[in-house]
């Protein structure tokens, strides 16, 4: 660490949250004890309205994002920094190899979750992120994206782990690696722009808006996306849950895991 941290850039889930997928009370307290001016920005898979209202209890409402591990970027009057999005010829693939199979598939283009039915993974999601999709049926899809001039910065695929297993190997046999296939669990895949990730979203946003650099920046995460902005920052922080690949580039191995605090107590230490 060879300057002065003057930003904070965190992970969400499995970092920043509790046990409740929530803001822990403890987190709230020790940002508030930052300066208002201190810069909080959340970095995360999630769309932008499923990190607003933990922006809110983080004292930062109103803040720039970055969605879709690092696809987008929004300033904070909402406007897109930094923007990469999924084909929609990626998106026909998906929908076609989807007929032979029943999984939910979801799409994420800016700030809208459109799916083609309410179903459990549909309300587990809703549950999660507190935010409500579009329903479009499927066969209709790639139409309504067409006439909006949109295409998604992410496409998430969720079901049994035969299908999903069978869904990648589709995607790699027809579309090589054209884009990010992030599975971290065996019933889902997160499919993103092939060259995006936090690091570089965290430092396009920085030195547009702060006038900072990477290694002004203190960061937290817990898991592989999240492993290029904890080795590039001047702090990067591995909460005690985190997967090795993030503890072996991290300046800080954090004692605590997300559900008992991590990120309040690494506040209290290195910004207080």
């Amino acid at each position: 660490m060879t300057k002065k941290i003057q930003l904070m850039c965190s992970d969400i889930d499995g970092t920043l949250l509790n046990v409740k997928r929530d803001i822990a009370p403890e987190t709230a307290q020790a940002a508030a004890k930052l300066p208002k001016d201190f810069p909080i920005i959340l970095a995360s898979s999630r769309m932008p309205s499923a990190m607003y209202y933990l922006q809110e209890k983080m004292g930062r409402l109103g803040s720039p994002i970055i969605s879709y591990n690092g696809g987008l970027v929004l300033d904070d009057n909402g406007e897109k920094l930094y923007s990469q999005t999924v084909s929609l010829d990626f998106l026909e693939t998906v929908i076609a190899h989807q007929k032979d199979y029943d999984y939910n598939i979801s799409t994420y283009c800016t700030d809208t979750w459109r799916t083609a039915k309410s179903d459990y993974w549909t309300l587990r999601e809703i549950r999660s992120t507190r935010v409500q999709p579009v329903y479009t049926p499927l066969d209709e899809h790639v139409a309504v994206l067409k006439a909006i001039d949109e295409q998604p910065h992410k496409i998430m695929c969720m079901g049994s782990p035969r299908a999903i297993d069978s869904l990648i190997s589709t995607l790699k046999e027809k579309h090589g690696d054209e884009a990010h296939l992030y599975r971290s669990k065996d019933v889902y895949v997160e499919i993103t722009p092939k060259n995006i990730d936090k690091s570089s979203a965290l430092e396009t946003l920085i030195s547009k808006k702060y006038d900072l650099t990477l290694d002004q920046v203190i960061a937290f995460g817990d898991n592989f996306n999240d492993t290029t902005m904890i080795k590039n920052v001047g702090l990067g922080v591995a909460v005690a849950n985190a997967a090795q690949e993030v503890k072996d580039v991290a300046d800080y191995l954090s004692s605590y895991t997300n559900k008992e605090h991590s990120v309040a107590k690494a506040i209290e230490k290195f910004l207080i």
